[in-house]
């Protein structure tokens, strides 16, 4: 009996170390030199004519982007870069399941034409989890927001933000851009 009660003793408190340090370190961020490991971000001449594309999801699988008809995984808080082409470019976010295209709240690609607006050289999106409203049942889902480099560039430097912060900069940024 008190062989027993020993042994659960250790195991209750050697899992629940275990446990903790868990938690400790799933709650850790990492800070990431993007200036190195991303240089076409931070050089003006290397990110002309570039779609820079950060997940920004909080979601543990790692998803699909397609710029222009090619698809890479991404995982949240990861950057992709793809070139830009003239003329329409489009962008989707998706999950693969069961070989269809599935939880993209507007199930169709984000396009854009660069002849619309030539003097921008470099497009940024941010891909954010969402609650799709437009349903029943309210369902999370991918939304691809086109942003401005200052957005973006505060998104990737704090990408744990809350999407409510996120959406007030986009939405002061288009009244600031689009309205006045």
């Amino acid at each position: 009996m008190k062989i027993s009660l020993i042994y659960y003793k250790k195991f209750f408190w050697t899992s629940s170390l275990l446990i903790g340090l868990f938690f400790i370190t799933s709650c850790a961020t990492t800070k990431v030199n993007y200036g190195e490991t991303i240089p076409e971000l931070f050089d003006s001449d290397l990110k002309k004519g570039k779609i820079f594309i950060l997940s920004n999801q909080v979601d543990v699988r790692s998803m699909n982007v397609r710029v222009n008809g090619e698809v890479r995984k991404i995982k949240h808080t990861e950057i992709k870069i793809f070139d830009l082409k003239q003329g329409k470019n489009s962008v989707f976010s998706f999950m693969s399941i069961a070989g269809s295209e599935q939880e993209n709240c507007d199930d169709q690609p984000y396009t854009f034409n660069t002849e619309m607006f030539p003097e921008v050289e470099t497009y940024y999106f941010v891909i954010q989890s969402v609650i799709d409203k437009d349903t029943i049942l309210k369902r999370r889902c991918f939304k691809d927001f086109q942003v401005n480099e200052g957005i973006f560039m505060k998104q990737m430097q704090n990408p744990r933000s809350g999407s409510n912060e996120f959406i007030q900069d986009m939405t002061a940024d288009f009244i600031r851009d689009f309205i006045f």
